[in-house]
Formats: structure tokens, C-alpha cells, sequence
């Protein structure tokens, strides 16, 4: 959509709206020159005024099928022009400004509106106005209507002004309605392409758990290919596969809930947020993890911060990007997890001090179209999803390379009520056990 002005908007139809104007023109045209010929043979040389738009109306359609997709906004201009040109020798072979078939310039006005705003509206009821009055003096020249002229001066002025009111107010009401229908139009296709979007990534993620479901589900084949084994089995190597299939198990399960993720984020979007205690989302994630983060430095400085959004979708957020420092940084990486009221913002931070993450695959890290291309460099295949379920609760998230190496990334929630009771708790200012803690207080947990 073009705009000039807020007042003065002239819009770009799309391909159906072309098309479908297109096939109104063409079976418009063939009734016109059916008409035309019809009339032609009882009237002979007086119906001139219509014989003019055949020409008019076969070229100008053809014109809007070969030019329309190149220049959609001149082709509908045009093609309106000319409509209206001939609704004028129409005007003037029957009735003339006594019948009040000025009229007929409705068509091209509403039109005009619909298919290109308010401001094509405007000029196309002034064009229609124009010819109405340029009609009534070429009546008063000698042109006269070969049907139902009426011949007193009186009565046809007093029409026309009757048809020129008419035509205004169409014109006005045509530009104003268009203005917003056309709006409307907008915000439907911008809610469109959203969807459009979120099926993609939504298909894309369904790709991407499939591929990674593979070879766990290999590994498995394999241990109970052993297990099938006629020979014995000693201690070791039933220790050996026992932990193998806890932790393909562990990778299945991880995968699962990637996919129930996936299938809840639109009623993440559609949910009403509650309060949420960012210090106890930490506390569960890092109970969750501890054995894997047995290996690392974790310092943690969470306060009891309450921010507006989805329990289970803020541990999930928390829960991936610590697991991907866990996978993505050797041991011994030093890792804060920190906490931060800012802004009318409850901001988590995760940063580590591992390898980093290379600025072209960086740019794209977030980005679920391109979850190969980050599988590819970094195996940091899951923040993809974690941009979406940040999304779908309405937060915010960034990421950027630490100075001394390393990553830092940031998720903005909207602060909750301070007041506002939190399930996560007696009270959201109360720990595990119960007892209310300072301000700024954080719950102790070992990784």
C-alpha cells in the first residue's frame, strides 16, 4: 500500500482483487458491445455516443490483462477512466441530466473506492461531477439525447443538481468507507502473514525434532540389539548399556518436550499471564540440571522478581538456555545466571564465558527458518523455539558476544504486580520453606 497522506491514500490492489476486477471488466464490456449492437440496428447513426466506447472498452480491457501485474494501480485507473467516459455517452444517447442517468457514474466511484482508497474516489467523483455539467452544455449546444430527452431547461437543471448531490455524497461516503475497509484489509493480511509465519516455523521445528529423534532411537535399536545377544553380559557392560539408554532416554524426552512446546505456543499466546517468581523458575531448572552442571562454575543472583507470563513456557525458556551452555561450552565454563528489575522489565541473564558463537551464525541464532543452518554451526538448535516461546508470553530476547568470550543473552518479561500472589509459592516473597525473606534475598541452590 502507497500512501501520500493519511487523508490522501491511494492503495495497491492485490492479485485476487485484480483478477477479479479483470473479469468483471471483461464480461461488463461483452455486454455492453452485445447492447451496443442491438441498439445500433434500430437506431441507426444516432447511437454514435455508444458506438465511441466499443472501441474504448476492447482496447482499454485488453490493455488491463497484458499490463495489469506490471502496473496494477494505473491498469485499474485507467480502466476506470474509460468506464466512465462511456457511462457519459451512455448518459448521452438516453435521457441526458433530465433522466438522471448521471447515475451510472455511481459504478466507477464505488469502484474507485473500493479497489484504490478514498483519494481515487475523490477523483473520480469529481471526473463523473464534471462530465454531468459538461453534458447539460452540450445539450444546450444542439447534442441532444436520441431518448427520453426532456426538452425544458427547468426540469434538467433541477435534476441534474439532484444527481450531483447524489454523486458527492456516493464519492464521500465511497472514500470514507474504502479508507477503512482498506485498513481493515491491512491488519487482515498483516494477521495472515503471521500465521503464515508461525505454521513455517512450526513445521520447522516438527522437521528439525524428527531428524534429532533419529539417532537416539538408533542408539536404542542398538543396545537392545545387544541385549538380544545369546552371550552373557558382565557387570560393566550391562552398566555400560543401562546408562546408555538413560541418557538416549533422556535426549527422547528432551525432544518431547520440544514438540509439546511447539504445540502450546498459541495458547501461550491466547493465555491470560500470571505472575510469575523469576528466582523460583532458576531454583527449578538448576534442581533439574544439577547433575549436569555438577562439571561447571554456576553463580547465581536471582532476585524474588515477579514477571507477567507462562509458568511452565519461563521454565522452558530458562530450562533451554542453560542446557545449552551444558552442551555447547566444555567443563570447568563459568556461568552467571542473573536477575534484574529495569525499565518496567524483569530481565533474566544467562551469561558464560565458554567458546562464543560465530557473528554469522549469531545473526541467525534465533531464527527457526534457519535451524539447519544453526544446527550446522553451533548445535544451538533449541533457541530457536526459546525466541518463541519468548514471543508467545510477550517478552523480549537478545543476544550479544561477551567481551572476555563467551555469550550473554537477555530475556525481557513484563513485571507483574508486586502485590500479585504467584502459585509458585506460599508467597512470592517466601522460599522453599516457607519462611519470608529480605529484600532482594536469593534462594541458595547447588548446581
Amino acid at each position: 500500500m502507497s500512501t501520500t497522506s493519511d487523508a490522501r491514500r491511494v492503495y495497491l490492489p492485490d492479485e485476487p482483487l485484480l483478477r477479479r476486477f479483470g473479469i468483471v471488466r471483461a464480461v461488463g464490456s461483452a455486454a455492453y458491445i452485445i447492447a451496443v449492437i442491438i441498439l445500433a440496428r434500430i437506431y441507426g447513426q444516432d447511437a454514435w455516443p455508444l458506438v465511441i466506447g466499443v472501441p474504448v472498452l476492447v482496447v482499454v480491457t485488453l490493455m488491463y490483462f497484458i499490463r495489469s501485474r506490471q502496473f496494477p494501480r494505473s491498469a485499474v485507473a485507467l480502466s476506470l477512466l474509460a468506464d466512465t467516459i462511456v457511462l457519459g455517452g451512455a448518459s448521452a444517447f438516453v435521457g441526458g441530466t433530465g433522466s438522471g442517468t448521471a447515475a451510472l457514474y455511481v459504478i466507477p466511484i464505488v469502484s474507485a473506492g473500493i479497489i484504490l482508497g478514498p483519494f481515487a474516489a475523490g477523483a473520480s467523483t469529481a471526473l463523473a461531477v464534471a462530465l454531468a455539467w459538461l453534458q447539460l452544455l452540450s445539450e444546450e449546444m444542439g447534442l441532444e439525447p436520441t431518448i427520453l430527452f426532456r426538452p425544458d431547461m427547468g426540469d434538467r437543471l433541477v435534476v441534474l443538481l439532484i444527481m450531483t448531490s447524489v454523486l458527492i455524497s456516493v464519492g464521500y461516503l465511497s472514500g470514507t468507507y474504502a479508507s477503512r475497509l482498506h485498513l481493515h484489509i491491512a491488519a487482515a493480511d498483516v494477521e495472515a502473514e503471521a500465521v503464515r509465519q508461525r505454521t513455517r516455523r512450526r513445521r520447522s521445528f516438527v522437521r528439525q525434532a524428527s531428524v534429532d529423534v533419529r539417532e537416539p532411537l538408533k542408539a536404542v535399536e542398538e543396545v537392545a540389539a545387544q541385549l538380544d545377544d545369546d552371550g552373557p553380559l558382565n557387570d560393566e557392560t550391562r552398566r555400560q548399556l543401562a546408562s546408555q539408554l538413560r541418557m538416549r532416554s533422556a535426549e527422547l524426552e528432551g525432544e518431547v518436550e520440544q514438540l509439546i512446546d511447539v504445540g502450546q505456543l498459541d495458547e501461550a499466546r491466547d493465555a491470560k499471564p500470571e505472575p510469575v517468581l523469576l528466582s523460583r523458575v532458576i531454583e527449578d531448572c538448576l534442581a533439574d540440571l544439577g547433575p549436569r552442571l555438577a562439571a561447571y562454575v554456576v553463580e547465581v543472583d536471582v532476585p524474588p522478581i515477579r514477571v507477567s507470563g507462562d509458568r511452565r513456557m519461563a521454565r522452558r525458556v530458562a530450562y533451554n538456555l542453560l542446557e545449552n551452555v551444558v552442551d555447547h561450552t566444555p567443563p570447568g565454563t563459568r556461568v552467571w545466571i542473573e536477575g534484574r528489575q529495569t525499565g518496567g522489565q524483569g530481565v533474566l541473564i544467562v551469561t558464560d564465558d565458554g567458546p562464543g558463537i560465530p557473528p554469522k551464525v549469531a545473526r541467525k541464532l534465533f531464527e527457526s527458518s534457519d535451524v539447519r543452518a544453526v544446527r550446522a554451526g553451533t548445535r544451538r538448535v533449541g533457541l530457536p523455539l526459546v525466541r518463541e516461546l519468548v514471543d508467545a508470553m510477550g517478552a523480549e530476547m537478545t543476544y550479544t558476544a561477551r567481551g572476555e568470550g563467551g555469550s550473554i543473552i537477555l530475556v525481557g518479561f513484563r513485571l507483574a504486580p508486586r502485590d500479585a500472589p504467584s502459585s509458585d509459592g506460599p508467597h512470592p516473597d517466601r522460599g522453599a520453606d516457607g519462611e519470608r525473606q529480605p529484600e532482594g534475598a536469593v534462594t541458595p541452590v547447588e548446581p
